[in-house]
């Protein structure tokens, strides 16, 4: 990548009126712009591109007696490649700096870009997954003897044993012993990297030549370091509160840690094979709650599909359509009731004369609108119902039944209706002025008696009614 190149094409994202020399972090990575075209020619391009490149830059660096390279030892050397492919990763590694030709003496020599590119990924290729601490605490260490250490490199350091710690924490809050087992064999793999980055620490905050800034950030990992050093006493006193708590199985001597250990090195075939005979069918878990999704949905559907702002215009308002006149509604069978109470001027009537009439329906209506008699709230609702209520009865019940036989009653509950004194002596002079004129109320049409047997029977204060299969009794 040539040198003159616009800042434009370098920092193509920038906000309009942006200078990136005014910005730290971009003017820090534009300082180092060669190191970063070094990078670039090594991994511009195809995998197996790159590969080539880095097994020349290897084999190249690896012969330290004899640094010059001519083509024809290239060609023997990586004779396993094909011509066209080395010739291009050649080209390419000259183009970008890492590669040197020697015209006068016809050899190939590696610049000092080229073994600072492939010594940073060479130094990548010997670690492991837990060996990332040890290489950021040998990096702090160079820097610090090559006095080009920053806050930005012990940062890095602080960063990993941080996210260590975390780690480390969150094993032992999850109580399972064997992720406390794995945590503490970890914590043992990196032990001593952290004694001597606590070393190396102790060091650079005792130097005073340093700058503010750096003794902050070593103090900070100093105190990360003791953190984590005294996380073994926190594992063991952990894993001594699970063993209190370990259930043993009978007298084999085994635990439910031993099983769980067991259970875990076992491969997913062999526990099929361990639970096949014990289990009739599958394992089918509930990952949906019903009741969750009905309130998820009613979120989705009325809440945040909704419109935040809903505008319509009202119609004109307009007269409702006149509706004809209601008429005055019709009972009938209360009609009928009221009537042959008024028109009956005994003193006391009984109540299996007054309450069979037409059918098994209307006498259990009879029976249940004499609860109203004398009631107060009634008489002053008006119409039929306040007619009944006003009438100068009294009802009285008993706890015995009598049969009927008429009307669709089978049998009833024995009582009566009794007019008030007043009441009685009024009708008494009316009957006798209109004798012979007042005749018993008429007998329902026979055609009307279809007698499906009903009982009227009596609990307490209160009536029950139910009527009886046909076949027995007058007319079943």
């Amino acid at each position: 990548m040539p040198k003159s190149t616009g800042k434009e094409a370098l920092f193509p994202a920038l906000a309009p009126g942006i200078d990136p020399e005014d910005i730290t972090p971009l003017w820090l990575l534009q300082s180092r712009l060669p190191v970063l075209e070094a990078f670039l020619t090594l991994f511009r391009g195809s995998l197996s591109d790159s590969l080539v490149r880095l097994l020349i830059l290897g084999e190249m660096g690896r012969r330290g007696q004899a640094p010059e390279w001519s083509y024809q030892e290239l060609r023997q050397t990586f004779a396993y490649l094909a011509p066209a492919p080395l010739e291009t990763a050649l080209r390419r590694l000259r183009a970008g700096g890492l590669l040197r030709y020697d015209a006068a003496a016809g050899v190939y020599l590696m610049t000092s870009a080229g073994l600072r590119a492939y010594g940073a990924v060479a130094s990548l290729f010997h670690l492991g997954e837990e060996d990332d601490l040890g290489w950021i605490t040998g990096l702090v260490r160079t820097s610090y003897e090559l006095g080009t250490l920053t806050p930005e490199v012990l940062s890095h350091l602080l960063y990993r044993l941080r996210r260590l710690e975390t780690e480390l924490q969150q094993a032992v809050e999850s109580l399972s012993e064997p992720r406390i087992l794995q945590a503490r064999e970890r914590l043992a793999t990196v032990w001593g990297w952290i004694e001597r980055g606590s070393a190396m620490i102790q060091q650079i905050v005792a130097d005073s030549a340093l700058d503010r800034e750096l003794h902050r950030v070593a103090q900070q990992i100093g105190r990360a370091q003791s953190r984590l050093l005294r996380m073994t006493t926190v594992f063991q006193r952990v894993l001594n509160d699970i063993d209190r708590q370990r259930i043993h199985l009978g007298a084999t001597g085994l635990s439910t840690s031993d099983l769980v250990f067991f259970l875990r090195q076992c491969a997913l075939e062999d526990l099929r094979l361990l639970i096949a005979p014990h289990l009739a069918r599958p394992i089918r878990p509930l990952f949906l709650l019903t009741d969750l999704m009905t309130d998820q949905a009613e979120f989705e559907l009325l809440q945040r599909k909704r419109a935040v702002e809903e505008w319509c215009e009202l119609p004109q308002s307009q007269d409702s359509p006149p509706s004809p006149p209601q008429g005055p509604t019709a009972f009938p069978e209360l009609e009928r009731l009221v009537g042959q109470l008024q028109a009956d001027g005994r003193a006391s009537l009984p109540l299996a004369e007054v309450v069979p009439w037409g059918s098994y329906e209307e006498s259990a209506y009879r029976m249940s609108m004499l609860s109203l008699l004398g009631d107060a709230e009634a008489a002053d609702s008006g119409g039929p119902v306040a007619e009944l209520a006003a009438l100068p009865y009294s009802l009285t019940v008993l706890p015995e039944h009598t049969p009927v036989g008429r009307a669709g009653v089978a049998s009833m509950s024995v009582g009566q209706l009794q007019r008030s004194p007043l009441s009685a002596l009024g009708s008494l002079i009316d009957a006798a002025g209109d004798q012979g004129d007042d005749a018993p109320a008429p007998d329902p049409d026979p055609s009307q008696r279809s007698f499906p047997l009903m009982t009227i029977e009596s609990g307490g204060t209160s009536q029950g009614v139910s009527p009886l299969p046909p076949g027995e009794g007058e007319g079943g």
